[in-house]
């Protein structure tokens, strides 16, 4: 397959990677090539952390941070420090890449929340809600409780469905603070929710100690964390999809983590524009985030 002047050697496209619904190698080929223009946008100069399953999601599959070193030299990279050396990442800023690195078997793309122009300063923020059990309503409860206490401080915020059991909350930042500055503020927010509503959040690490509630995590709002870029497929039955909602979609009590898949969301975007489209024009600086809680209280 040759894309802008790339030769890249597809192979084993027969080679099936969900097992149950018979989707292919070639399948996930494709829905990347077809999606570049709603994921590139998501990736673009992002460090990756790529989770690759090279025989399907029913085989042992992996995640990696370090460039293979027979990625071909068009492939672009960052060599960034991590407390023990440093690791040389991907940057998938075109289809070509995209489409090679899913011939890699890489089903989910992980980006960091900040790009390698300001490597130091999140330009996102993200609540990760993931329920105590099976239930997703009391993750939608939870990311409209955040959304009105957001909306109290005058701030837009964003969602989107994990493909796995939860969702994430997100708020654009203006890139202008470290990643310390940005998980004080959501540690401050995650207590200002588990106070005001004590029955659904909690900010207890160990599981033993939540309750049934749910947990209140900015774990990864952290210097080399991640969390998964948006229209990545996930290595889970029926192949979901992490998807962009806008929040009255979220209303719908039969939307949950994983209705958008690789059989519908094409049908969806066909329909629906991308509803993050223009968020960057909603970005916040920490400290008048932090204000703004303030008058709150």
């Amino acid at each position: 397959m040759k894309i802008s002047g790339h030769n890249i050697d597809i192979s084993n496209t027969e080679k099936v990677f969900y097992k149950k619904e018979k989707f292919t190698k070639g399948d996930v080929i494709e829905y990347y090539k077809d999606m570049s223009e709603y994921i590139l946008p998501y990736l673009k100069d992002r460090p990756l952390m790529l989770q690759r399953f090279p025989d399907g999601i029913d085989k042992d599959g992996f995640y990696q941070k370090e460039a293979s070193d027979y990625f071909p030299n068009w492939i672009k990279t960052k060599s960034l420090k991590k407390e023990d050396g440093k690791v040389n990442h991907v940057i998938c800023n075109d289809k070509a890449t995209l489409v090679y690195l899913a011939n890699q078997g890489t089903i989910t793309f992980h980006g960091w929340l900040s790009t390698i122009e300001k490597i130091k300063n999140p330009d996102k923020l993200v609540i990760d809600l993931d329920p105590p059990s099976s239930d997703f309503e009391i993750v939608r409860e939870a990311a409209f409780l955040i959304k009105g206490t957001l909306e109290k401080m005058d701030v837009t915020s964003f969602v989107n469905t994990t493909g796995s059991s939860g969702v994430h909350v997100v708020i654009m930042l203006d890139g202008k603070s470290d990643f310390d500055q940005s998980r004080e503020f959501a540690k401050n927010l995650g207590e200002y929710l588990s106070e005001q509503h004590s029955d659904v959040f909690t900010t207890a690490t160990r599981k033993e100690k939540r309750n049934g509630k749910l947990y209140f995590d900015i774990q990864r709002n952290a210097y080399g964390q991640t969390a998964v870029t948006p229209y990545s497929l996930r290595p889970i039955e029926n192949a979901p999809i992490a998807t962009p909602l806008d929040w009255n979609e979220l209303k719908d009590k039969s939307i949950n983590s994983r209705s958008y898949d690789l059989t519908n969301i094409k049908r969806r975007l066909s329909k629906k524009e991308d509803p993050w489209k223009g968020a960057r024009r909603s970005s916040y600086g920490i400290n008048s985030l932090s204000d703004r809680l303030k008058k709150l209280k």
